[in-house]
């Protein structure tokens, strides 16, 4: 029996190592990052904000994005800011960045237990520092500037890098309309904006949106579940970040 193409649509090496992984059990995998990261128009803000830090007591980076971004500018941080974010997966990558010594506060557990409302409630316990830079994307991240806000620290927000979102090429164009008669895929996304993302792409091949939904989505966190099921998915499985747990969901639809 055919095997259904992988899709997977994380960014930065964490999708090429999964790949890598799914390759070597023979798979069929196609990288399709969500967004390929750019740096902003006001660069030399966030570049003048990073090289002084005085007064800033903690630093929000909400994604691997943001980490992949800041660390363009920043090769160490001064030993009075603690970093955050709002899971293990993005706390690796931190670690991955500068180092097991880096002073960072972050929600454990599987990415069920992860998210905004998690980071918020360890803060809630820490007390609200004086002063917070929060370091994004473009657009969205808002209910973590508003909460802390609303607690009384200083909240600085900068743009600290800009998403473009994917756009399918020639070859992928191909791809996608030599598998539509076959096996619908499996797909690795890990946020509601990468699901935005997705469906917006695939509307440029005749038949794809059906094909795609028609396959599996696997995920990281009920709230994407919900937007997925709004993009028309019916099959959707919850298998967190760690690598061997989502080839191990592969392995399972593939036997299915």
């Amino acid at each position: 029996m055919k095997k259904r193409p992988v899709i997977l649509m994380r960014p930065g090496e964490a999708n090429n190592r999964l790949a890598q992984k799914l390759e070597r059990e023979g798979r069929l995998v196609w990288r399709w990052p969500a967004f390929r990261i750019e740096l902003p128009e006001n660069a030399e803000v966030v570049e003048a904000q990073l090289a002084d830090l005085t007064g800033v007591d903690m630093v929000i980076l909400p994604s691997p994005s943001a980490v992949a971004a800041v660390a363009h500018w920043v090769r160490s941080w001064p030993e009075h800011v603690t970093l955050a974010t709002v899971g293990e997966g993005t706390a690796r990558v931190i670690r991955a960045a500068w180092g097991e010594n880096v002073k960072l506060l972050y929600p454990k557990g599987d990415a069920a237990h992860s998210g905004s409302e998690a980071l918020w409630a360890l803060v809630e316990k820490t007390g609200a520092p004086a002063r917070v830079l929060f370091l994004r994307g473009q657009t969205g991240r808002e209910w973590l500037p508003e909460h802390f806000a609303a607690m009384g620290s200083d909240v600085i927000k900068l743009c600290a890098y800009v998403r473009v979102p994917i756009e399918l090429t020639e070859e992928q164009i191909k791809d996608v309309t030599q598998s539509i008669f076959g096996p619908s895929p499996i797909v690795y996304i890990t946020s509601t904006d990468a699901v935005d993302a997705l469906m917006r792409a695939i509307r440029v091949v005749p038949g794809g949106r059906d094909w795609l939904v028609n396959g599996v989505a696997v995920t990281i966190h009920p709230r994407v579940a919900e937007r997925l099921k709004e993009a028309g998915f019916t099959k959707i499985e919850i298998a967190g970040v760690d690598d061997e747990n989502v080839a191990a969901v592969v392995r399972a639809q593939d036997a299915s």
